[in-house]
């Protein structure tokens, strides 16, 4: 049980407040703080040792930041997957509070830019939400600058031709192959299938749009670095974009 010093609890149960476990001990108070930032307006925080790792409760202005933040569970800081939950469990009134106005995408874009790691299945959460709340509009813009974006990385990088030679040298394909057996003819022929073949354009389409995510937190990371010149430019590593 950690002892928290500083942090009152307080005595009647509210969604805006969360517990993070499993943070990495090597992460300063100051990274995981800048962190839920991305979230919200932040009232109260502590940060406190937990055995070989830390844990911090985090008390926002509003619901919906926390409810942002319990999103960005399974997402790294430094070397560790962090752990996300509202701190008391029953305290949500169940009924959908307007989100902020911000797309839940953009505020996932400007996470990635900042340097942090985020899974892909973390993306494509944000990017339900915003779909539930009709906040997709923007990230259509982000999907089209995406594709034009990605050959041209393919032609400067050789993305696919490297890609290839990877496959070749670990045989990483007749591996797949090999486990998934006659697995893949039955799987061939169910998306020649209607529905099939629905689940394979929506399929496309969401890994178009967390491509997009990508590719926003790049501009994002690059606007940023033109803005502070050399001299100011954060040391933080932006994670590539992905091409898969």
């Amino acid at each position: 049980m950690t002892n928290w010093t500083t942090f009152k609890i307080p005595a009647t149960p509210t969604p805006n407040l969360i517990i993070v476990n499993n943070i990495s001990a090597s992460a300063s108070e100051k990274t995981v703080k800048d962190f839920f930032l991305f979230c919200g307006k932040i009232v109260e925080f502590e940060l406190q040792k937990e055995g070989d790792r830390q844990a911090a409760l985090v008390l926002f202005e509003r619901e919906s930041a926390a409810k942002t933040a319990c999103m960005l569970t399974n997402a790294m800081i430094v070397d560790s997957q962090i752990s996300v939950k509202p701190y008391f469990e029953d305290a949500a009134d169940g009924n959908d509070t307007a989100q902020e106005n911000k797309p839940k995408a953009t505020i996932l874009a400007e996470i990635l830019a900042a340097g942090y790691q985020l899974q892909d299945q973390i993306i494509e959460k944000g990017l339900e939400i915003d779909a539930k709340y009709g906040l997709v509009g923007r990230i259509q813009s982000y999907v089209e600058a995406a594709k034009a974006q990605a050959l041209a990385l393919d032609e400067k990088y050789r993305v696919t031709e490297k890609a290839t030679e990877i496959d070749h040298k670990y045989h990483v394909q007749d591996r797949v192959n090999a486990a998934v057996g006659q697995g893949i003819d039955y799987s061939n022929q169910a998306l020649q299938t209607a529905p099939g073949q629905k689940v394979t354009g929506i399929a496309s389409q969401v890994k178009e749009q967390i491509a997009a995510v990508h590719h926003e937190a790049r501009r994002i990371a690059d606007e940023k670095k033109t803005k502070t010149g050399p001299a100011g430019a954060s040391t933080a590593e932006v994670p590539a974009e992905k091409t898969a």
